[in-house]
């Protein structure tokens, strides 16, 4: 049994009526919806989880705001007169 993953959000209209999609829905490549309307799947998943451990050698993003607990060292604006 092969397998197809949808790669869009959306609720697509159909012969058989209607048919919600996720992104990244794993669904059967025999299916009458994958026969109908191909160009809504691919064959390599489209949302992969735990790219968190291939990315250790990348440097870290650094973040806008101040962690929690912590305060950010500004100057005061002078007052206008």
């Amino acid at each position: 049994m092969g397998v197809v993953y949808a790669t869009t959000d959306c609720v697509v209209a159909w012969s058989q009526g209607q048919s919600p999609l996720s992104k990244g829905d794993v669904w059967d490549e025999r299916a009458p919806l994958v026969k109908e309307r191909p160009d809504l799947f691919a064959t390599e998943p489209t949302r992969v989880r735990g790219r968190q451990a291939i990315l250790e050698d990348e440097p870290p993003v650094e973040t806008a705001a101040a962690a929690p607990g912590t305060a950010r060292a500004t100057k005061r604006r002078a007052a206008k007169e």
